[in-house]
């Protein structure tokens, strides 16, 4: 009978940084054991004289039977330790992204390189950190959906063309409430479009630092309203801030075709709206820090227009980019 180890004592005695290869072993491996998890075969994949190691088995025991699927594997830390030889030496902290049918799971396990001149294998040795899991279920995306009949939509009416936004008072009825308000009291005709990046944002409202961006129907910053639902999709129109519940009259249409798609297991996403990022673009690293609250249905065209002026050291266009004055109609 092995004597039980205590592997969270070991000290480094010298940090690395893990190759390519390595990256795709440890992928391979953590496939091959939330496969053994489903089917409750983990001895091949935990260190038998670890102290931890009932801690192991038990975490995974929960997901026993369940079809798992792999979304992400990062070595947090990857280092050596004193061994009796090199083949037993490394060790690495995995941060594991797994999903079930519904729901998402990281979990943080301590892992150990073992074996001898026959060959070596990544075994874990304890749960480190675990969170309760985040629900990736399909979620509603009113946001993508055509206006309904007698809907009122808005129009940026602009000196490149016309913008129209749904707008969704449901998700975001503070920020809805004020862009109306601001909106039809003239607030905006005249304004600019002052910072443009191309696929980024095209982005108005009081950009100039002046105090002014905090200007607002309810006399001043106003809370954030992020809610699950609405996304930084290409098209998306969302409230510019300078940290949290700093809302005012800055703006921003998002102009992005395509998303970097490494980000998005990081990012706990539902797997339509996944999917939706995928196909249409737009900006996922956003999602959680700023009030999405409309969606350009029609003229993105416009949108790119104006994303392709030519613009100085600061994001300003060379040629004024002119919000000639904002309109509400019915559908």
């Amino acid at each position: 009978m092995n004597s039980l180890k205590d592997y969270a004592q070991e000290q480094p005695i010298n940090h690395l940084m893990a190759r390519h290869w390595d990256e795709i072993e440890i992928k391979e491996v953590a496939e091959a054991l939330l496969r053994a998890v489903k089917q409750n075969q983990l001895a091949d994949f935990v260190v038998t004289d670890s102290l931890q190691k009932e801690t192991v088995l038990e975490y995974f025991a929960a997901f026993a039977g369940q079809e798992l699927r792999c979304i992400d594997t990062v070595f947090t830390l990857f280092y050596q330790v004193a061994a009796a030889d090199d083949y037993n030496d490394l060790r690495g902290h995995l941060l594991l992204t797994f999903q079930t049918a519904a729901t998402e799971y990281r979990v943080l396990l301590g892992m150990s390189r073992l074996g001898n001149a026959e060959g070596v294998r990544w075994q874990v040795y304890d749960v480190l950190w675990q969170d309760q899991g985040i629900s990736v279920a399909d979620v509603p995306l009113v946001q993508l959906e055509a206006p309904e009949s007698g809907e009122e939509i808005c129009v940026l009416v602009t000196n490149h063309g016309d913008i129209r936004l749904r707008l969704f008072p449901d998700q975001a009825p503070l920020a809805v409430a004020n862009w109306q308000s601001m909106a039809k009291d003239g607030f905006y005709d005249g304004s600019l479009f002052a910072r443009v990046i191309k696929e980024f944002v095209i982005q108005g409202g009081a950009l100039d630092g002046s105090g002014d961006e905090a200007l607002s129907n309810y006399g001043g910053y106003f809370a954030d309203e992020v809610r699950k639902g609405l996304y930084h999709f290409n098209g998306a129109v969302a409230l510019g801030n300078h940290g949290p519940h700093t809302n005012g009259n800055q703006f921003f249409i998002v102009q992005n075709t395509k998303v970097n798609e490494p980000q998005l297991p990081k990012l706990s996403l539902p797997r339509n709206v996944e999917e939706a990022y995928l196909k249409l673009g737009g900006l996922p690293e956003l999602d959680g820090r700023y009030t999405v609250f409309g969606q350009v249905y029609k003229g993105m065209d416009i949108v790119v227009n104006i994303s392709d002026q030519m613009t100085d050291a600061e994001d300003a266009p060379l040629k004024p980019v002119v919000i000639q004055r904002v309109i509400f109609e019915r559908v």
